[in-house]
């Protein structure tokens, strides 16, 4: 196909808010994890860890600014990088 008429498909997925702020994420123990979030979204974030930063799907929270608390998943791990993907279920 020529490329002046090549459309690739859509990918309809949620803009990304780039973010580098501190931020406190909490284990499933109550254990506070100090990050610095890279970028978040309603469906999860994505973190650096400022020591060790949390295992492969392990159960984290974390409190928003407007008082509501989001649980989620650490979904990948890369030395301290992490992702983490929210429960949204209502």
């Amino acid at each position: 196909m020529d490329e002046p008429r090549f459309r690739p498909t859509p990918h309809w997925r949620e803009r990304r808010r780039r973010r580098c702020m501190r931020f406190a994420l909490t284990d499933s123990a109550g254990v506070e994890i100090a990050v610095i979030v890279r970028d978040i979204s309603t469906r999860g974030l994505s973190a650096a860890a400022m020591g060790t930063p949390p295992a492969l799907n392990e159960v984290v929270r974390a409190r928003l600014a407007d008082g509501r608390v989001l649980w989620g998943l650490v979904r990948w791990q890369d030395d301290n990088l992490f992702g983490v993907e929210f429960d949204t279920q209502e």
